[in-house]
């Protein structure tokens, strides 16, 4: 990825380098950070804390801006000072063959757009979340709400920066014009231990942001979604072990809890229950048509 960002306008790049990677071996114009472990999402912060520059531009080691998404992205952040971060578009391509892959239901652009596809304004959209592999921060806003909370590792960190960023009077925004490429491989990550790593950390944003009685109601929602999920990819295991991770391991948000005022609540959730239902009805059509052309 390294060598698209050669001709970009960027004024350094850092890499953090969580695992050893040969590639970064006398790489020109690129400072590596070598952290003693893998730092997961607070890799991010440690880069953040080095950086010299007053806009931050975020990627994975598998995604990287099309030409004219930085300059988009910086556009926003001049034009409005409070803008804290901005997530752009995301277009999946599969590593090994080369072609986008098919866009609809559960993409960062269906969520952020409300499954809504129509043109957006110069401002983009307001926005709940972003994705960390492609987007742009401002460096004094990111480091003044703490940067991504560590404790995550991974999944949720997004959404509960962005709910810290409102919080703390900065905006979130959705740039669909500002495009980005993730190269998306066939295999990744186990899906047993990110839905695990998502069931947790879901329990604990709730507790971390929310009202008791708003947290109450969403918490045993959100729990049925994933609950859906993991019966359908027949790892409830993961589930009932990301509940227990959450009591277990409570003690990483011990004191961490900083409840939204009551009018941020509906600013800093938009549409993410509706979309949750909106998702399940559509997987629900899909089943049905699948079913329909095996009879």
């Amino acid at each position: 990825m390294l060598d698209t960002l050669a001709d970009l306008p960027l004024d350094e790049v850092i890499v953090v380098e969580n695992g050893p990677n040969p590639e970064l071996e006398g790489r020109q114009g690129v400072r590596i950070v070598r952290p003693a472990r893998n730092l997961g999402i607070g890799g991010r912060n440690l880069a953040a804390r080095e950086a010299k520059t007053e806009l931050l531009l975020m990627l994975d080691d598998d995604s990287y801006p099309l030409p004219g998404a930085i300059e988009e992205l910086t556009r926003a952040f001049r034009r409005d000072p409070r803008l804290g971060v901005a997530g752009g578009l995301v277009r999946d391509v599969d590593l090994e063959r080369g072609t986008e892959v098919e866009r609809g239901s559960n993409t960062f652009d269906w969520w952020l757009r409300a499954g809504r596809d129509e043109p957006t304004s110069d401002t983009g959209l307001p926005a709940y979340f972003f994705p960390a592999g492609a987007c742009m921060v401002r460096r004094d806003a990111f480091l003044e709400v703490g940067g991504f909370f560590e404790a995550y590792f991974h999944t949720h960190g997004e959404l509960d920066l962005a709910t810290r960023m409102l919080a703390g009077g900065w905006d979130v925004r959705y740039l669909p014009s500002a495009r980005f490429v993730h190269l998306k491989a066939a295999t990744g990550r186990e899906k047993s231990e990110m839905l695990q790593l998502r069931v947790r950390n879901q329990v604990w944003y709730f507790y971390r942001h929310f009202p008791a009685l708003v947290a109450a109601r969403r918490m045993p929602a959100y729990l049925l979604f994933d609950l859906i999920e993991a019966t359908k990819s027949r790892a409830l295991g993961s589930w009932a072990r990301g509940i227990l991770a959450s009591w277990r391991e409570r003690d990483q948000v011990r004191g961490t809890r900083r409840p939204l005022p009551r009018a941020l609540v509906g600013r800093a959730e938009l549409n993410r229950g509706r979309m949750h239902l909106r998702l399940l009805a559509d997987r629900a059509a899909r089943l049905a048509q699948a079913r329909r052309r095996n009879t």
